[in-house]
């Protein structure tokens, strides 16, 4: 007759128990210790218990309390399930169906525990892998309302840092050319002329754009200046900005950025690069694909964008480059790809309506530098 192995506890034994043997006699469990033999009741309660619900326990009442006999896991309870009697099958079998919920429960939550562990290794993975989807889907959470609060942030930031006209024939063109430009977009856009002697321009997140007068005397004819406004509008449109600040101060900054919160300490250090930001290869060829189309929408000449990069170009060659080139890079031949661009789009262009000679000669007579 099969036994199997277990611990008994009950009145009068050690309280760690002892260990016995039981067997199935007449259908009945007997269970037998060095000193003593129990027969367990006809009614019995068996359960499933222990760590992981491995082992079964049975239990019964006697005058003296009630008794434990807890069975061993493994090759005891499968001696003791398969010498049991017929009536207690349906006990045993709620018993495995209990242990078996357990065991999911457990691997389930050792599934979890690992996938915590792993969650850092497998974020930085996907990091390295999909970069630019990550990056993307982050600007994509930061809404239009956020960004145009950033927009102020650098309107404040301009006017502390430099002297802006407030008014006069080059705000007026500069507005007048900008709306032509911007039409249906979803930014409320500010159009700033900042009193600096630098051949410079730049576009900050939330329809921001500030043209240097420097850059304005520069220009021949107002095509020339709607071509830079044209590829800064893009850059705005586009979210480059935006993307600038997230991609070089990381999470925290663009958590304050879907968050709305201003005060921390990467936002405010990603409003103090805006004014210096670099943008890639990439970005500048994007902004200079979407500038000429947004050229070709609003009618006017987009010649003037690659004439313009040949002053520029031609400056870089004889001394130091303009400021806008070096927050723009040009490769060598991105002027004569904007020339060639411009020469394969139809007209007719609409002459845009502005007197130029009157815009430059109504900038200060002395550009001034902060």
């Amino acid at each position: 007759m099969a036994s199997f192995g277990g611990r008994l506890f009950g009145p009068n034994l050690d309280g760690a128990g002892v260990a016995a043997f039981g067997q199935w006699r007449q259908e009945r469990l007997v269970v037998q210790t060095d000193a003593q033999e129990w027969v367990a009741a006809e009614h019995s309660t068996i359960s499933a218990t222990g760590f992981n619900a491995t082992q079964l326990s049975v239990a019964w009442s006697e005058p003296q309390g009630v008794y434990h006999f807890f069975v061993d896991a493994g090759p005891a309870r499968k001696t003791f399930s398969d010498g049991m009697p017929p009536g207690l099958a349906a006990h045993v079998g709620a018993a495995n169906r209990a242990a078996r919920s357990v065991e999911r429960r457990f691997k389930l939550w050792w599934a979890v525990l690992a996938g915590i562990a792993l969650a850092p290794i497998v974020a930085l993975v996907l990091l390295a892998w999909r970069a630019d989807d990550v990056l993307n889907w982050v600007i994509a959470q930061v809404p239009h309302e956020i960004e145009a609060k950033l927009g102020d942030l650098v309107v404040a930031q301009t006017r502390a840092h430099m002297r802006v006209i407030e008014s006069g024939p080059a705000v007026d063109a500069v507005k007048r050319i900008g709306e032509r430009l911007t039409a249906g977009s979803r930014h409320n856009y500010r159009w700033l002329v900042a009193d600096k002697s630098e051949v410079n321009a730049f576009a900050a997140p939330g329809g921001v754009v500030v043209v240097y007068s420097g850059l304005l005397q520069a220009t021949d004819r107002p095509e020339e200046a709607a071509g830079v406004i044209a590829h800064e509008v893009a850059h705005a449109e586009l979210r480059h900005g935006l993307r600038g600040m997230v991609k070089s101060l990381g999470v925290r900054a663009a958590a304050s950025l879907v968050l709305g919160d201003w005060s921390g300490a990467a936002l405010q250090q990603a409003m103090a690069s805006l004014l210096e930001m670099k943008f890639s290869r990439e970005a500048e060829v994007q902004a200079d694909a979407e500038g000429l189309r947004r050229l070709v929408a609003a009618r006017i000449d987009p010649s003037g964008m690659a004439s313009f990069m040949d002053k520029l170009a031609a400056k870089d060659k004889d001394a130091a480059p303009p400021e806008w080139l070096s927050t723009h890079p040009a490769s060598n031949d991105r002027a004569d790809n904007l020339r060639s661009a411009a020469a394969a789009l139809a007209g007719p262009w609409n002459a845009l309506p502005i007197d130029w000679a009157a815009v430059k000669g109504g900038l200060p007579a002395t550009v001034t530098s902060k």
